[in-house]
């Protein structure tokens, strides 16, 4: 019950808007309208680009066979294809050689530095994509030769060619090439689908012309009488074009969404565990850590009682007895408000000193009315194994006596500030206690024994200015420590009455 007001269910976020398209994007270019967060998706490392280059390579592989098989081996496309393997090939050495693991830190190696810098990549897949787009339709100046049987000069001056219609019907293998070089452009994912439209574009228009004023192609037209084959690729290849800038842009949106949700989800982890951090503060303000600790363990049985149990705890009631004659609810106090607002500044005055390191070990159990009470040596797994049990008894009397004389000091220090004359009586004791929780709205951290009852019974039947002492071993204790009551703080004995046992 406690901790589920506290933390945020498992699995659910009630502002995550994790439908529809996101508003942060620009409809057309598809950039984040946010400039800052446009660097942050830009300056992101692609590790994925060596695979990017490897499916390339394969396009380039598959247009250098296609060639090889149509075209037979001459030294036009044997020159072409090896020019651009070498340069793929180098490329493809670069992107994938990785720096060991061992190797000191900085010290990339290229494929590091590759993937981590857009500025390179862009520049790879430029010299890349324009390699495997000449290399598609380079060959097709061989056929000049080819399929121009002769040419005659008539009486107009005019040159009257014959061509050989041989390889004319090979003439549509070059598109079909043409449209593998734009996959292979395509094929890097994360260059930017703006970018691959444009070089598509450029392409194209480049493969076209010169396809256009090619002998082959012009052999192609006069045997089958249509139109021109060039205008006919040029529509083909606008058509995959097309396509291939869909499936770039719907790719494109899809990492740009991706990178959106990613940052989303950082920004709300940071923000769960920041409210997880305030949520154990406020938690720490009611019960102890420990304690808050154990209730914010996620593995631990629902509606579990905690409890523990200890066998040495000294436990101190102070209390300011005329406070009752101080609070008056008159108009000159506003209804007793400013009599409560001084007791406050009491008890935060007496809550600071807690966070002194040497009182560490000392736990505020509450407060009733003007009563302060506290114990040390609550302290699960502490105790367990200990080598001397009268050393830590003794360690947790002398603090808490100690504890009482910086209140006495406090409270005389307040006394001087607000003219009042309030006096402090304390009631010790020390024993085994239950300490645990109850409730499950507002809970209550709470301890409980006869060791408890009498400390209380000495503070409410005990003398203002005076600590009671408790039991005769625990004199001793203050003995050893020069806690007497002649020099630090006066003691009292006082006859207890409604001893619970």
């Amino acid at each position: 019950m406690i901790e589920s007001n506290l933390l945020p269910e498992d699995g659910h976020c009630s502002e995550c808007k994790c439908w529809g398209p996101p508003k942060e994007l620009q409809p057309v270019t598809m950039w984040y309208r946010n400039t800052a967060r446009e660097a942050m998706y830009r300056a992101q490392p692609d590790p994925s680009f060596r695979f990017d280059l490897i499916c390339s390579f394969v396009l380039f592989l598959s247009i250098g066979l296609i060639q090889v098989v149509v075209f037979k081996s001459n030294v036009v496309v044997i020159g072409s294809l090896s020019a651009t393997a070498v340069a793929l090939g180098l490329f493809l050495y670069l992107s994938n050689y990785q720096m060991s693991e061992l190797s000191p830190p900085g010290n990339n190696g290229p494929g590091q530095v590759i993937a981590a810098s857009r500025t390179l990549r862009i520049a790879i897949f430029l010299i890349s994509t324009s390699l495997i787009a000449a290399c598609a339709i380079f060959s097709v100046i061989n056929f000049d030769d080819l399929v121009i049987a002769d040419v005659q000069l008539v009486n107009n001056g005019t040159e009257a060619v014959t061509f050989e219609v041989e390889y004319a019907p090979v003439a549509p293998v070059y598109l079909y090439t043409a449209a593998i070089s734009l996959a292979a452009a395509s094929a890097f994912l994360k260059s930017g689908f703006i970018i691959k439209l444009l070089v598509m574009l450029f392409f194209v228009g480049v493969q076209c012309s010169l396809l256009w004023q090619s002998s082959l192609f012009e052999t192609y037209q006069m045997l089958y009488n249509s139109w021109p084959l060039a205008f006919q690729g040029a529509l083909f290849l606008l058509l995959i074009a097309s396509v291939l800038h869909t499936l770039d842009r719907q790719g494109e949106y899809v990492s740009r969404t991706d990178f959106l949700w990613k940052a989303k989800l950082k920004v709300e982890q940071e923000e769960v565990e920041t409210m997880r951090g305030i949520n154990k503060i406020l938690l720490e303000n009611i019960l102890p850590a420990h304690v808050a600790g154990h209730f914010l363990k996620k593995e631990r049985e629902f509606q579990e009682l905690y409890h523990e149990s200890y066998s040495s705890v000294a436990v101190m009631f102070a209390s300011i007895p005329n406070y009752k004659e101080f609070y008056d609810e008159t108009d000159v106090n506003k209804q007793g408000l400013e009599c409560l607002r001084l007791l406050n500044e009491i008890i935060c005055d007496f809550d600071k000193l807690l966070l002194k390191p040497k009182f560490s070990g000392i736990e505020k159990i509450k407060t009733i009315g003007s009563t302060y009470m506290v114990a040390s040596g609550l302290r699960p797994g502490k105790e367990e194994g200990a080598a001397d049990e009268k050393r830590t008894e003794e360690h947790n009397v002398v603090v808490l006596v100690e504890f009482g004389i910086a209140l006495m000091t406090t409270l005389d220090q307040i006394n001087r500030e607000s003219f009042q004359r309030f006096r402090l009586r304390m009631g010790l004791n020390h024993g085994p206690v239950i300490a645990g929780v109850i409730g499950a709205q507002k809970p209550q951290y709470d301890i409980w024994s006869n060791t408890v009852n009498v400390a209380s019974r000495m503070d409410s039947c005990g003398v203002m200015g005076r600590a009671q002492k408790i039991a005769k071993e625990a004199e001793y204790f203050l003995i050893n420590r020069q806690l007497t009551p002649g020099n630090i703080v006066p003691f009292s004995t006082v006859v207890v009455t409604g001893r619970c046992g």
